[in-house]
């Protein structure tokens, strides 16, 4: 009895070990991989390893469980599908041809699963062999753990055997597997509705059988021990949060931790919400202010603190920074505050970051620190739902300064459904939308693929500090569209340049201003402006420029004005553009007539792979001048139409009539297969005497039937000889007029 109570006690305190262990899971998406992160004891031992089902997670020895309820909802299904905790084995379900890595970084176990390509923090973990399935499945019968052999709910050796026999027939295999699969979700259910003291044991034992053992006069029945009593703590409750029952769905000891490991600040640290009230500006201001002198004329810095926080609240972050000023302990005791002043004040952090890195934990923190960056780093993770949250727990006022700032980041962090969300929270406002807002509007249009214009054209129109970037967006989109530009746009980029001269935007506009000039065809200015901006870029940007510029040039200019810039080009602005805008100015100088200007150009233009473009402009250059066998070279393994005719060509310049001829016919070219034909020794054979240009000239040469002179007699034969002179002359008359053969005077 005392060995029974012991081992009762036993159990009891590891139940309540086990509790107090529960691991939390934390999850991120990045743009390529999905992490999870664990905080693991470093003297608690771990493996992981790829199987053919995902990614198992083993802990020996651990006694404790895995918290998965809110993995979900920061992470898509789109990696990971879902996941299994059985005690100390974490098993995570793939559905995707992903790479796995797992590793530890600092208190935390990480589990990295990336798509195939993408560069793991550790070495990836080895992928299983694919083993062919079994048609069948072994069946074996499952009991609860506290339930003796002789329970109903045990399976007997006959069903057993049935069930082998059911899913050794094909036919039902798939069902008996069903139902295997089904019986084990069942048994595991109650197993842990059980343990966690959701279900009593109503079995009772039955009474000792009239049957013994052939070996023992004693009842071979199993009397079932009784379970533990479950030790409650007045810290730990229990809540249902759907038809299923999660075992050890709480933890006494919750980490809020970022997936780097990171521990997450208070969640009511930033709660910006609550830091005033509905009623007017003023109303609150004065007293605020009021209160920051105390009875000596001494700074009260709890009342200068609320001042800096009211502040923040109406959007004034140059006021709160100023307040935070007034005492070098304030901003030191209370840098959130200095922090978020900053970003209402120039929209983001501009010096060291210490807010970036909390930007996937779950409180209201998320949203300022997405706030904090000026472009979002490609590695950072941000928990999207709470920054929504909190913008939505927002003042209006506060609220419209916010939401397209935080659409923004979220458009450069790749979600845009979220972003679209941030914005309806204020389009549903009655107050009209802000530029900011506005500007924000067309960001989304704009990365939809959608018209953006009339937006751009909005915000243009309210002369306000995002006028100049919307102009720039505009001017923009027109270039990649290729629409024209109107000179009243190319002038208003000129005034804005003027204006914002000497400031990051301002030389912005000033590109701007070249791409402008040129897509209103007035190249000359756009030239002078591109020389006189030059010195000011670095060679990239140069190169970028002049590449937009000539390639503009190629498309809209008249020919003089095209091969006056053209030429004003230096061979080394020339070799430093890009292949296509090169093919581009050498496709226009070939139908210009500069065979040895293309030639040149080309010469930079790697001819391995071969392209077709490049290689008929080659062979259009080399039959430009007169070289018809280098034609034939860079025509050589090219299968377009246009190659077929230029081949023919070369072929005919070259002497070979004959082969000209007929690809000529091939490629529906009549009338050149007919002068190829006609400059061809075979011109006989080639020539058919039904062709309407040279037929006739066939016709006179073919042999004459023979007719008996003396039917004839002198006269006759005479007057037939002037008929067929007459009618030979009128052949060749008629064949020296027709253009057909009229040739080139260089042929």
């Amino acid at each position: 009895m005392k060995f029974t109570w012991i081992m009762s006690l036993m159990l009891a305190m590891s139940a309540v070990t086990a509790q107090a262990q529960q691991l939390p899971i934390r999850s991120g998406d990045h743009p390529t991989f999905s992490r999870l992160a664990i905080p693991v004891p470093t003297s608690q031992s771990w493996e992981a390893k790829q199987t053919s089902q995902g990614v198992v997670l083993t802990l020996p020895g651990f006694t404790g469980s895995f918290n998965t309820a809110d993995v979900f909802v920061r992470m898509q299904r789109n990696r990971i599908s879902g996941m299994t905790a059985n005690g100390g084995v974490l098993t995570l379900k793939l559905v995707c041809n992903c790479d796995a890595t797992a590793f530890r970084s600092g208190q935390l176990l990480v589990i990295d699963v990336a798509d195939a390509g993408t560069a793991l923090a550790a070495p990836a973990l080895q992928k299983p062999l694919q083993e062919p399935r079994s048609r069948t499945r072994a069946t074996t019968g499952i009991a609860l753990p506290w339930i003796g052999g002789n329970s109903p709910f045990a399976v007997s050796a006959s069903d057993k055997e049935s069930a082998a026999q059911t899913t050794a027939d094909p036919k039902e295999a798939s069902r008996s597997d069903l139902l295997m699969e089904t019986k084990n979700a069942l048994i595991k259910e109650v197993a842990s509705a059980a343990s966690a003291g959701l279900l009593e044991n109503s079995y009772r034992a039955p009474e000792p059988s009239a049957v013994t053992s052939r070996n023992n006069s004693e009842s071979s029945t199993l009397q079932p021990q009784s379970l533990p009593e479950i030790i409650e703590t007045p810290t730990q409750n229990m809540r249902v949060t759907s038809s299923l029952d999660f075992p050890n769905a709480t933890s006494t000891s919750r980490v809020d931790a970022t997936t780097a490991g990171t521990v997450c600040p208070q969640s009511d640290l930033l709660s910006v919400h609550i830091w005033g009230e509905e009623g007017s500006f003023s109303s609150q201001i004065g007293p605020a202010r009021n209160a920051l002198m105390d009875a000596r004329d001494k700074l009260d810095l709890s009342a200068a603190k609320k001042l800096a926080q009211l502040y923040i609240y109406f959007g004034f972050g140059a006021e709160a920074h100023a307040i935070l000023r007034l005492n070098p302990t304030l901003e030191k005791d209370h840098p959130e505050l200095a922090v978020i002043a900053q970003i209402l004040e120039k929209g983001a952090v501009t010096g060291r970051n210490t807010l970036g890195q909390y930007a996937d934990c779950e409180s209201d923190i998320a949203l300022w620190a997405s706030l904090s960056f000026q472009k979002v780093p490609s590695d950072a993770v941000i928990d999207t739902n709470a920054a929504l949250r909190a913008l939505n727990k927002m003042p209006k006022h506060l609220r419209q300064i916010i939401a397209p700032a935080l659409s923004d980041r979220l458009l450069q962090y790749g979600d845009s459904e979220a972003a679209a969300a941030a914005m309806r929270s204020v389009e549903r406002l009655p107050d009209p939308l802000t530029p900011d807002g506005v500007m924000a509007q067309a960001e989304l249009a704009i990365d939809a693929g959608e018209p953006a214009e009339a937006f751009l054209e909005e915000v243009i129109d309210t002369n306000t500090t995002q006028s100049p970037d919307a102009l720039v967006k505009l001017v923009r989109g027109k270039l990649a569209r290729d629409e024209p530009l109107s000179n009243e746009t190319a002038t208003l980029v000129e005034a804005y340049v003027q204006e914002l001269r000497g400031t990051p935007l301002g030389n912005t506009l000033r590109q701007t201003q070249v791409i402008a000039l040129g897509q209103s065809e007035r190249f000359t200015e756009a030239f002078e402006s591109l020389s006189d901006l030059s010195p000011s870029l670095s060679p990239e940007a140069t190169t970028d420029l002049t590449k937009v510029l000539l390639g503009q040039l190629g498309k809209k200019a008249g020919d003089f004005q095209f091969l006056e810039h053209v030429f004003a080009q230096s061979d080394a602005t020339i070799a430093a553009l890009p292949k296509q805008t090169k093919l581009l100015l050498a496709s226009r100088m070939m139908d210009l007539g500069f065979a040895a200007q293309v030639q040149q150009m080309l010469e930079t233009v790697p001819d391995r792979p071969r392209t077709p473009a490049r290689q008929i402009l080659a062979a259009r250059a080399a039959l430009g001048l007169r070289q018809p066998f280098q034609a034939q070279a860079a025509l050589i393994g090219i299968d377009d139409p246009q190659a077929a005719l230029l081949l023919a060509q070369a072929k005919e310049m070259a002497g070979s009539y004959r082969e000209a001829s007929e690809l000529f016919a091939a490629n529906d070219a009549i009338e050149q297969a007919a002068q190829a034909a006609w400059l061809s020794d075979e011109w006989r054979d080639l020539i058919p005497d039904d062709a309407p240009d040279f037929g006739p000239v066939t016709t006179l040469v073919q042999a004459r039937p023979t007719i008996d002179d003396l039917d004839l007699g002198p006269l006759g034969r005479a007057d037939q000889a002037l008929e067929e002179s007459r009618a030979a002359r009128s052949t060749l008359e008629q064949l020296l007029q027709n253009p057909a053969i009229q040739m080139p005077p260089d042929s």
